[in-house]
């Protein structure tokens, strides 16, 4: 991406974005609600907190529970000695969210919507702010000790600074930028300046990046052709990972999708293969690797790129019998909690219909 604020950011990865955003502040809430001490302002500040950072969190009438959230939370730093000024660029990233393209893929105004993605883009210049709110907020954290305080560690953070503010004016240096801000904010941690400012900043940090810097993954085997996708028709849940594979993927040729039901799926597995396979969501490679439950949804998110990727690497670390059990536990009640379409292929524009096989076995 060239020039300032553009950004490969889709609606899903926004709405994952949001999520965090949402869960930094009703972590503070409920950190404050616990050391209220019965004072009745607090209190009721606190638990308003809580319940406009939860609708932020689900993407139910976000925007406007941003800026009342960013009116709370204001409120909570004033009201509460306690609490660091520094927390004000969590307040200031409140305030762009409000103001963002409404509905991302993942938020429940898009549920419904015929095109999964919708045509969301985050805007260049909500991009570049969230760069003006990282970059001005780091410098005053590294300046925060005092003109008198000139240890290494400070005329470390102080350079690192400096340094990514210099590399951030140009495209080919911000993601070295973007880096070198968040090793400065390890420094001033470890100098113990950065204890509300790590906490402020993250949202500025994470948004400030570029998905793109996280390019999707290719086949492993590097043989051409997409992977297969194959789901549940009659999937509730099934039919939202469809809709987010076709709103996430930009790259049309790297994934296509069928129902399990389907004839595709008897003519790419074997029969003594698909016995064992559970019915939810199965993911073929090129070369006719099989991959089923969590296996199959890490492999889906490395193949889309981006915050999948990163989300799936860190996955990763969580033992796959583990892993199974809560794709297990989840299949289970799946259908009690998203229903079963009658109808095999998810609600999706024709234009991105041929990206399925719904041909049926006679």
């Amino acid at each position: 991406m060239n020039g300032w604020g553009q950004n490969g950011w889709t609606g899903g990865q926004y709405s994952l974005w949001r999520v965090l955003l949402g869960l930094g502040v009703l972590l503070l809430a409920v950190r404050q609600l616990a050391t209220a001490g019965g004072d009745p302002v607090t209190v009721v500040i606190t638990l308003t907190a809580l319940t406009l950072s939860t609708a932020v969190i689900v993407g139910w009438w976000d925007s406007p529970a941003a800026a009342l959230l960013a009116t709370v939370t204001a409120g909570l730093i004033v009201q509460d000695s306690g609490l660091s000024p520094r927390l004000w660029p969590l307040v200031a990233m409140l305030l762009l969210h409000a103001v963002a393209p409404p509905a991302p893929f993942g938020s429940r105004m898009a549920r419904g919507r015929v095109n999964p993605d919708g045509d969301w883009q985050l805007p260049v210049w909500l991009h570049a702010a969230s760069w003006f709110v990282l970059l001005t907020a780091t410098v005053l954290a590294a300046f925060d000790t005092g003109p008198n305080d000139t240890g290494w560690t400070e005329l470390a953070n102080r350079g690192g600074v400096v340094t990514a503010t210099i590399l951030a004016s140009s495209p080919r240096t911000r993601r070295l930028a973007w880096q070198i801000a968040g090793l400065t904010w390890v420094g001033l941690a470890w100098s113990g300046v950065a204890d509300w400012w790590m906490a402020g900043l993250a949202p500025a940090w994470l948004l400030s990046a570029d998905p793109t810097w996280i390019p999707a993954g290719r086949h492993q085997d590097n043989r051409s052709g997409p992977a297969w996708l194959f789901y549940d028709g009659h999937c509730g849940l099934c039919h939202r990972c469809v809709r987010l594979v076709l709103s996430e993927d930009r790259r049309e040729d790297t994934i296509r999708l069928a129902p399990l039901q389907g004839a595709a799926f008897s003519e790419m597995v074997e029969s003594s293969v698909r016995e064992r396979l559970p019915d939810s969501i199965v993911l073929v490679t090129p070369a006719g690797e099989v991959l089923c439950r969590s296996a199959a949804v890490l492999e889906l998110g490395r193949l889309l790129g981006g915050c999948w990727r990163m989300a799936a690497g860190i996955s990763r670390v969580i033992p796959r019998p583990l892993a199974d059990l809560a794709y297990r536990l989840v299949a289970t009640i799946r259908h009690r909690l998203f229903g079963r379409p009658t109808e095999a292929c998810p609600l999706i524009p024709n234009e991105l219909r041929g990206r399925f096989d719904l041909r049926y076995d006679e």
